[in-house]
């Protein structure tokens, strides 16, 4: 194997679990690039952090990374660089339009990201390749309709920033922000877009028809396409618990890995028919009432929850890093949890998935990305632990109303 460094950006959960991603392959520290060290990396024995100020800005970005690259060229045969945000995702797509070769890993075109982010776009792209997608009607705050029937998506509707984890919304600050909401009824509508106008926000937001189903329809897929577009290995789960604090409201906290031809075949079909390349993180929901699938999105990076792909068999950076021939897509069913046991027992509310989940964590144990044994630097094991057992106060506070 070529010996080669991950440089990392971000700080985060994902950025964890990508970093312990790599390191499980060769034993060389990957290197985080970020504003600051968030705790869950702090201190971290398996990786090393450069934080840059302003790294997360253009100018910043455009003026250091190649620097970071170009040294670490210097002692490595191949640097791969792995964006853990949509933010720097996006810095990343167009550096390497502007600067081919920039790393040895491939981003998608500016053109094909501007198509997967524009949610709009988004939906007429998933209409042009037969994928289903929800009903969505695309606002523009400033002139939003102020009747949410005028959207003809009846309700509950679904309600959120057009980039939730985009840079504006996340320094966005007001009570009763969340990553999602839902709308019962107009009156709800109109003091949700008078909260984000008077909290300063000014992107667009998506309105989207609900489709029903609780936490156990949530479903979310990885996956690696290479730089000739051929997808690699594809990773799909099930979500048991998804997170009931609003402001994590979108994130999943336990997941199943699951094995489904059907849309493993549907996506590789997608993901080819339109070029894309890297890594794509795609979340969709299971309509019972008609046995399909919805696409909701696709960020072109790995998810937060990303490390789940361990729970199937499979460690999804191996992908990039030694492609298997044809596509691998993940059989194995394994838990993945971000929460305590007793959680999941209390509130996962479908018997069935609550019993397979408790079946697996006595049987084989949950992968968790956070608890490593062979990271067990005490302020960040410390940090990890206090969070992981606070989700106990987390569900108990805030799991009645998590889609009020």
């Amino acid at each position: 194997m070529e010996s080669f460094r991950a440089i990392i950006l971000g700080s985060d959960d994902n950025a964890y679990g990508t970093a312990r991603s790599f390191y499980e392959i060769n034993g060389v520290k990957p290197l985080l690039v970020c504003t600051r060290n968030l705790p869950v990396t702090e201190g971290s024995r398996i990786l090393e952090t450069e934080p840059v100020p302003g790294i997360d800005t253009a100018e910043v970005f455009e003026r250091e990374i190649p620097r970071i690259i170009a040294r670490e060229r210097e002692k490595y045969a191949k640097v791969f660089l792995i964006p853990c945000g949509d933010y720097y995702s996006a810095l990343c797509i167009n550096a390497a339009a502007k600067l081919p070769g920039l790393s040895d890993n491939p981003f998608i075109t500016p053109e094909l990201y501007e198509k997967l982010e524009t949610k709009d776009k988004f939906a007429l792209l998933c209409e042009e390749f037969g994928v289903p997608h929800p009903k969505t009607a695309v606002i523009d705050l400033e002139d939003a309709p102020a009747d949410a029937e005028s959207l003809a998506l009846g309700f509950p509707l679904v309600l959120k920033p057009e980039n939730s984890n985009g840079y504006e919304y996340l320094h966005c600050k007001f009570e009763g922000k969340k990553k999602v909401y839902y709308i019962t009824d107009g009156e709800e509508y109109k003091r949700t877009l008078n909260a984000l106008r008077e909290a300063g926000y000014k992107g667009r937001l998506v309105a989207q028809e609900y489709i029903p189903g609780g936490d156990g329809a949530l479903y979310v897929m990885n996956c690696f396409s290479d730089s000739a577009g051929k997808v690699r290995l594809m990773s799909l789960a099930r979500a048991v618990l998804e997170e009931c604090a609003p402001g994590m409201r979108g994130n999943y906290a336990a997941l199943i890995t699951r094995y489904d031809r059907g849309i493993y075949a549907k996506i590789k079909a997608f993901l080819e028919a339109i070029g894309y390349v890297g890594f794509a993180n795609i979340d969709l929901k299971y309509d019972a009432r008609k046995g399909e699938y919805y696409v909701f999105e696709l960020n072109p990076r790995q998810g937060r929850s990303s490390f789940c792909t361990h729970a199937g068999g499979m460690n999804l950076m191996s992908a990039l890093v030694d492609p298997p021939e044809g596509t691998v897509c993940s059989e194995k069913a394994g838990l993945w949890s971000e929460v305590p046991k007793c959680v999941i027992k209390k509130y996962c509310e479908d018997d069935s998935l609550r019993a397979e989940a408790l079946r697996l964590w006595k049987t084989e144990g949950a992968y968790r990305t956070l608890f490593n044994k062979r990271d067990r630097a005490l302020r960040r094991y410390y940090y990890s632990l206090k969070r992981y057992w606070y989700e106990v106060r987390t569900f108990k506070k805030y799991y009645k109303g998590k889609n009020g």
